[in-house]
């Protein structure tokens, strides 16, 4: 972690945009090392009885369910709390349908990659989903068959308006969409798609409104102007109507310090090879939603359809050390082998690893960010990285290798990279190895290609000027020296 004056890295645009400070995504804005929870809750595997595996769902469900039971109890200053863990010991699970966690505090844990969960069935479902909305009976193997995927449970909204405000309070900033807005950008004249079986989707005001979670840290009551903690990843731009402020209000259920943490995955597919063509099978591995400050760590995935998703109404997730791989779907379809997607607000994907991909570190559409992949590989994928279907925004991709945003120091092996600026604003490419194709892929402004500079990584080096430039404190809490280091196999 090497810091550098990071003012020159700010490169202005015409507009006066910089490059935006990104230091604050992840768990408990990503200076604070993930919580070492107790174990409150012991479990071991079952022996094959007549050749048959026994199902473990309702025995781990149900010891999830009475750790979620216990009391909260504080830890540290920076206001987590927490219950207990459910300890895996090694061996092999197997789980018909999927696993809830709904409850703050609550941490699924196993004993490394010994400890071994395989999704059975021919159900296509998403595995294990930490979300607030969520009761623990949707885990169940008949309730899968009928509505298995945490997306049909987002919330429409979580906000209210209000009058006054104070340093501290969580706010809303609302950017709304407009039909001025999305004509600029052509969104509402799209052709045909190419196999001309499907329109396409033209944009509507009310589907591109979108709401940035902030925090005040300052007023200037002489110009009725805030200060807020993490910078605006998006053109507030005068010639549209005005932006709204208002009280950030949870109305849905919402979780806190949950995490799923040392422990393989492994989806059991038919016997079709890894282009199984029937997919009923598992989907996403671990999708955590309406979650704020939560963690996925040292998690081995392998033959599900996609790996590790922070949806839409997560916040302040950290993903790291994490492996996805040998993933079991149509190769090349939409929808499939999105290995690691941040599709949520202040979230944080570090030291991962992504095998045989369609995007390897992604988002979906209208993902208002800021959002962080640092330090991470993808092998052997068939397609891009990046922001996936329609707009996002705020996304750092720093020393990623892999095949409108910010790109630092990042590597791709292969030579028809296309970087383009969206009508009206500007992504930063910083230090990029790797071929530019000469044909653009859209009509626009192609984006500059700076220099490399001498700082190893833009998010790290942000992270540390926060906190005092004291570079020792970050490694040790969060960088390399900081991973996760797991009791010896000892129970309560």
């Amino acid at each position: 972690m090497v810091t550098g004056d990071l003012n020159a890295l700010k490169f202005p645009d015409i507009y006066g945009n910089t490059v935006p400070d990104f230091s604050r995504v992840g768990y408990r804005e990503g200076h604070v090392k993930i919580p070492m929870v107790p174990i409150k809750k012991v479990l071991g595997p079952k022996d094959i009885h007549d050749g048959v595996h026994h199902d473990d769902r309702k025995r781990i469900q149900d010891a999830i369910d009475e750790v979620a039971s216990l009391p909260l109890q504080c830890i540290g200053n920076d206001g987590a709390r927490i219950r207990g863990a459910v300890l895996l010991k090694a061996g092999t699970y197997h789980v018909s349908g999927a696993l809830i966690i709904n409850a703050s505090g609550v941490v699924l844990r196993g004993e490394g990659q010994e400890t071994i969960i395989i999704a059975n069935g021919t159900i296509q479902r998403d595995f294990i989903l930490v979300n607030g909305m969520h009761s623990s009976d949707m885990g169940r193997q008949k309730t899968q068959l009928h509505k298995a995927r945490t997306r049909e449970m987002m919330p429409r909204n979580g906000y209210k308006d209000t009058k006054g405000y104070s340093v501290g309070d969580r706010i809303v900033i609302e950017r709304p969409g407009t039909e001025e807005w999305i004509h600029y950008l052509g969104m509402d004249d799209l052709p045909c798609r190419p196999d001309n079986h499907n329109p396409s989707v033209q944009w509507t005001p009310k589907s591109f409104t979108f709401r940035f979670e902030r925090k005040v840290v300052a007023i200037d009551q002489k110009t009725s102007t805030f200060i807020i903690d993490i910078p605006m990843v998006m053109c507030l731009d005068p010639n549209y109507p005005p932006s709204r402020i208002y009280e950030l209000i949870h109305k849905f259920p919402t979780i806190s310090d949950v995490g799923v943490e040392n422990l393989c995955l492994v989806g059991k597919a038919n016997p079709g090879g890894p282009e199984d063509m029937s997919e009923d099978h598992g989907w996403y591995a671990i999708v955590v939603d309406n979650t704020i400050h939560g963690w996925v760590a040292d998690v081995t995935i392998k033959h599900f359809v996609s790996g590790i998703y922070a949806a839409a109404w997560s916040r302040y997730i950290t993903i790291q050390d994490c492996s996805v791989k040998d993933p079991i779907s149509k190769p090349k379809e939409g929808g499939r082998r999105y290995m690691f997607n941040l599709s949520g607000q202040m979230g944080l994907v570090k030291r991962c690893l992504a095998e045989y991909a369609r995007h390897d570190f992604t988002t979906l559409g209208r993902v208002c960010g800021p959002n962080v992949f640092v330090d991470s590989i993808g092998d052997y994928g068939n397609n891009d990285s990046g922001p996936h279907e329609r707009f996002a925004m705020g996304i750092l991709y720093d020393n990623i290798t892999c095949a409108f945003h910010v790109i630092y120091n990042c590597t791709a092996r292969t030579h028809n990279n296309c970087f383009q600026d969206p009508p009206g604003t500007k992504n930063w490419i910083i230090g990029f190895k790797g071929g530019v194709t000469s044909k653009p892929m859209f009509k626009g402004t192609r984006s500059d290609v700076e220099s490399p500079f001498p700082v190893r990584s833009l998010y790290w080096a942000q992270l540390v000027a926060r906190m005092d430039g004291d570079i020792q404190r970050v490694n040790n809490t969060v960088g390399t020296e900081g991973r996760m280091k797991y009791p010896p196999r000892c129970y309560v």
